[in-house]
């Protein structure tokens, strides 16, 4: 009998408590990472602090529905499920699906450039799809979440979610809001935010990614609410404050016409793309 079956046999003497069981099992999962993409269940349980009989339960469940997967004695990876997941995503989601058909038009403004397609998930930015190549690895691809207060990309989204949002950010995150070169107090930060609303696009260095110059415009859904944002990506000698305004404008008409071909693709789901 191997120790996920024998773990069935062990009393329930689970002490942590918070959260549901679904709640819990969710926190597995996010220990897997790009960096520790490989756990022990015992090493689980220890980063978790859940008892020996509770992440034996709990990896057992989640190996069975192939959310996770045993890649040699004890040791487990994100299994295939997860990977099926990300495949219907990348074929149905009508932001993906409105890049992809748009990418013919995005301007060739450097040889080297890679465009990035993200999405805003609560108060987390993720980059979904991706398009170009650069001179070196961005830190984000698909899948990477971004800072929400650094960067091109992210301020693009930042800037134009509600009052009561960036009144609730800046409430939550005092050390983000003061690294963010957006302000250090809440009036600071609160015109910070409006200006870039006002010029709509947002440009911005090195934030993210040493030696990266990033232009970025929001992605509004139908009911006119930011929903993410696209950004070009570019070495930063390639900045030209000259052209700069001009590529902004660009950029706005771009992601004016992503906004409405994804609303259409998402009001029409078998429309062809």
């Amino acid at each position: 009998m191997n120790t996920l079956q024998e773990s069935k046999h062990l009393p329930e003497q689970d002490s942590d408590t918070r959260g549901s069981s679904l709640e819990r099992m969710l926190r597995v999962l996010d220990l897997f990472t790009g960096e520790s993409p490989i756990w022990t269940v015992d090493d689980m349980g220890a980063a978790l602090g859940f008892t020996r009989s509770t992440i034996y339960r709990y990896v057992r469940e989640l190996a069975e529905a192939n959310l996770l997967f045993q890649v040699e004695a004890g040791r487990y990876a994100l299994g295939a499920r997860i990977i099926t997941w990300d495949r219907q995503l990348r074929l149905s989601d009508p932001l993906v699906r409105a890049a992809q058909l748009l990418e013919p038009s995005f301007p060739q403004w450097s040889e080297q450039q890679v465009w990035l397609i993200c999405r805003l998930f609560k108060d987390r930015v993720v980059c979904i799809h991706q398009y170009g190549n650069l001179f070196s690895e961005v830190s984000y691809s698909r899948g990477s979440p971004r800072p929400l207060f650094r960067g091109a990309t992210s301020k693009a989204i930042l800037a134009n979610m509600s009052p009561r949002q960036h009144n609730q950010l800046f409430l939550d995150n005092p050390d983000e809001v003061r690294a963010s070169h957006l302000g250090q107090t809440w009036e600071q930060f609160r015109r910070s935010l409006q200006q870039l609303r006002r010029q709509a696009y947002v440009a911005s260095a090195g934030e993210i990614d040493p030696g990266v110059y990033g232009l970025a415009a929001p992605l509004f859904d139908g009911e006119g609410k930011v929903v993410g944002s696209i950004s070009c990506l570019r070495p930063v000698q390639q900045r030209d404050s000259a052209h700069e305004e001009e590529q902004g404008k660009q950029i706005l008409v771009l992601a004016k016409t992503l906004s409405q071909l994804m609303v259409s693709l998402a009001n029409n789901p078998k429309q062809p793309g």
